[in-house]
């Protein structure tokens, strides 16, 4: 399959910067390289999320949403690729970026939240350790940083940061576990947050709470939100 040349990718509307929609894909083919055979894993995938909407993507484990989103963030793995179709963030063609934009972009416009937040954090490293490395990268001081994830952390609805600061991963809850992942992501102030069923092996309590989060941040930020799952949250 070939995509449609760069003159004619259709943008909805055609404008950039703080106009643009959050994300734009158009005609996404992805392919993986398994034992010598390039396979198709995403045929023609199209969609728009305008700035601060909710787009929900669903459908049954393995049909790709989650190859959708790495795509995204050019985050395939080394066997796979784009192999047609456009993916535009905020108006910035993703695959036309150099890699320190393309680190930039990463840092400052999009965060990703991951099915599982025990292997997104790290086991031999404080929440304090992480969540403040994530400021950090913002270019905030290290003393602001830690203070900016008390409040992060009283954002996403921890009752005792203090404590879950000087936790390790495998100390919290799983659903503790996400929302520290969730502040981490929130830590650049992006314009699009993609979540890749981040609810996935929460019980059904943790679960519409951990939705109800996701609706009440997006409200207050103002950022939009690419959410994938299994079935309709």
């Amino acid at each position: 399959m070939n995509g449609p040349p760069p003159s004619a990718f259709p943008t909805f509307g055609g404008t950039k910067g703080e106009q643009a929609d959050a994300l734009t894909i158009v005609s996404l083919t992805v392919s993986y390289r398994s034992r010598g055979r390039e396979r198709e894993v995403l045929q023609d995938v199209t969609l728009r999320v305008k700035r601060g909407e909710t787009y929900g993507l669903v459908g049954e484990s393995g049909c790709g949403k989650s190859t959708a989103a790495l795509a995204v963030l050019r985050y395939l793995p080394r066997n796979g690729r784009v192999k047609a179709g456009r993916i535009s963030i905020g108006g910035r063609d993703v695959a036309a970026l150099d890699a320190d934009a393309l680190l930039g972009m990463r840092a400052s416009a999009v965060s990703m939240v991951y099915q599982d937040p025990g292997r997104a954090l790290n086991p031999s490293l404080t929440i304090a350790h992480q969540v403040s490395e994530a400021f950090e990268v913002t270019g905030v001081s290290a003393d602001d940083a830690l203070a900016r994830t008390a409040d992060m952390l009283k954002r996403v609805r921890i009752a005792s940061p203090e404590r879950v600061m000087e936790s390790y991963p495998h100390q919290l809850s799983g659903g503790m576990q996400q929302r520290v992942v969730i502040a981490m992501a929130l830590a650049c102030n992006p314009e699009l947050l993609i979540l890749d069923e981040p609810t996935t092996g929460l019980d059904a309590t943790v679960e519409a709470e951990v939705l109800d989060l996701i609706v009440q941040l997006r409200a207050e930020i103002g950022m939009a939100v690419l959410l994938s799952a299994t079935t309709s949250p």
